[in-house]
């Protein structure tokens, strides 16, 4: 696959928008999964979400392999949610840690460079949709971003499809890779609260969603719209940090 030579072409953003199945119990996680790609038939993120007595904590996975990795645009970079108990307080990210980090050059060869922790991602919120985010909306400023996405793939080798939006984009680099763990302080939230309108962000576009009411019971699984994603229409310029 032919690479982006000049990093400033522009790429599309979008976000991927994936519901939880949910199951909920005493402190029970309940499962994320995203389905995304051609006809639905690769499952990029796994991870769970559960909430504790004025916490959520949330853990993703994205399941690309090396050779899946394209561009920026499949790799996490925030997390949208709402849930039961919320009282409108301030949202504060506790902490954060990734497995593994990785530097990807620009020949498509990647480097573990360590765990991070913290990730440099942020929380906040508006209203009262949550977020946990790299690339973040509502005016939260992370310390990290574009860089610390969360990448498929094992991190190190070859990725041989990588365009330049991440094959040696070195203000997209070091990537997060492995397992991914939030904790956020929400106020108000107990180990009986229930989650609606979890949606993945993928790509350097901050895009939050539209809420909306999920049906009762919530123990259902929807399908993310996958790369014809609602944010179709956002674009970003990558380039080289000065």
């Amino acid at each position: 696959m032919p690479r982006f030579s000049n990093l400033k072409n522009s790429l599309l953003a979008l976000a991927v928008f994936g519901v939880i199945a949910l199951s909920h119990g005493s402190a029970q996680a309940d499962p994320i999964s995203v389905c995304t790609g051609s006809g639905c038939s690769t499952t990029n993120v796994t991870g769970s979400i559960v909430a504790g007595n004025g916490t959520v904590t949330i853990t993703l996975n994205n399941n690309l392999t090396n050779s899946q990795v394209v561009s920026v645009i499949q790799n996490v970079s925030g997390v949208y949610f709402q849930v039961s108990g919320y009282n409108g307080g301030a949202v504060s990210l506790s902490a954060s840690n990734s497995t593994q980090s990785t530097n990807i050059d620009g020949s498509g060869n990647a480097v573990l460079a360590g765990a991070v922790n913290p990730t440099g991602w942020a929380a906040g919120h508006s209203g009262t949709t949550i977020t946990a985010c790299v690339v973040c909306a509502f005016g939260i400023g992370p310390t990290a971003g574009p860089e610390q996405t969360l990448i498929g793939g094992t991190g190190s080798g070859a990725y041989a499809s990588a365009n330049g939006s991440i094959a040696g984009n070195n203000p997209h680099n070091p990537f997060l890779v492995g397992t991914v763990t939030f904790t956020l302080v929400v106020p108000g939230v107990t180990v009986n609260s229930t989650f609606t309108n979890v949606v993945i962000q993928f790509g350097t576009e901050a895009t939050p969603p539209q809420t909306q009411q999920v049906p009762e019971p919530a123990s259902m699984f929807l399908l993310g719209t996958g790369l014809l994603g609602a944010a179709a229409g956002l674009r970003r310029r990558f380039g080289k940090k000065k």
